[in-house]
């Protein structure tokens, strides 16, 4: 099968987006063969088409991704020839259309995202070394992130834990953020359950949003920060109306890499 695919780098959170049309039941299959030939790929999605977007993204894990959103967007407005654009797309793990506010910027493109609200934010025990121990945890459409103090798991201990902690909740995607608070920066781990991967990502969209949305429902007020992360920085705002999440975005800059096609077979 001859697979035609963009390589896209939003914050150094390497993306694939594959333009060859691929049915659903095959995604999950073709995703991890693409990771095997992209070593720095951190993730996968397929762009389908839309009946009310622009374009349709849909997740190897059916998960949400604002960084792959941003990165679809960016193609779309490279290909209208635009310098400043908004793009409205379907997004797996969302139910309304989500906004793209697309700038082309000193060589690169700097991107918007209007994320979907968060459905929750709430403490959980998981169990570590015998005991269990208690975490804030965001809940986002299709993802759930785990908010960790960062010196309380080593990488390797991170990665052992990520899959038991995973199989607990009934999201597709979970992501463990070993977040430093007074340096405002994370390393964010993403387990798939449908591809089995776990990847620790250099910038993480749906991450920083969740820690955004954190730091707003602790100070019970409106948050701006910029979350610090191994690929660079992404910008996060976050309103609340009476308690009550009203918007939730993140910023970030995108470069389009390569186009490549490859022969595979599934």
């Amino acid at each position: 099968m001859k697979i035609h695919y963009a390589v896209l780098d939003p914050t150094k959170n390497i993306t694939l987006l594959v333009k060859t049309p691929v049915e659903r039941a095959l995604q999950p299959r073709l995703a991890a063969a693409l990771l095997q030939q992209e070593p720095e790929g951190e993730q996968v999605g397929f762009i389908e088409p839309s009946d009310t977007g622009r374009a349709r993204l849909q997740m190897m894990g059916g998960e949400f991704c604002g960084n792959a959103a941003m990165s679809l967007a960016v193609l779309l407005c490279r290909r209208d020839g635009k310098a400043e654009t908004d793009i409205p797309l379907e997004v797996s793990g969302a139910d309304s259309l989500v906004n793209c506010h697309i700038t082309w910027v000193d060589g690169c493109y700097l991107g918007t995202v209007d994320m979907p609200l968060p459905e929750k934010v709430e403490q959980v025990a998981l169990p570590l070394g015998g005991k269990e121990i208690v975490f804030p945890s965001v809940v986002l459409p299709g993802i759930r992130h785990l908010v960790v103090p960062a010196g309380l798991l080593t990488s390797s201990e991170a990665e052992n834990v990520i899959r038991v902690w995973g199989g607990s909740f009934s999201q597709e995607a979970v992501g463990l953020l070993l977040y430093d608070q007074a340096a405002g920066r994370i390393d964010p781990l993403v387990y798939v359950k449908s591809t089995d991967t776990a990847v620790w990502e250099r910038g993480c969209g749906s991450g920083s949003a969740a820690v955004g949305a954190l730091r707003a429902w602790q100070a019970g007020c409106n948050q701006c920060v910029t979350v610090r992360q191994p690929g660079g920085t992404i910008a996060v705002s976050c309103l609340l109306q009476g308690g009550v999440f009203t918007s939730l975005t993140i910023t970030g800059t995108v470069k389009i890499l390569h186009r490549k096609t490859v022969e595979l077979t599934l």
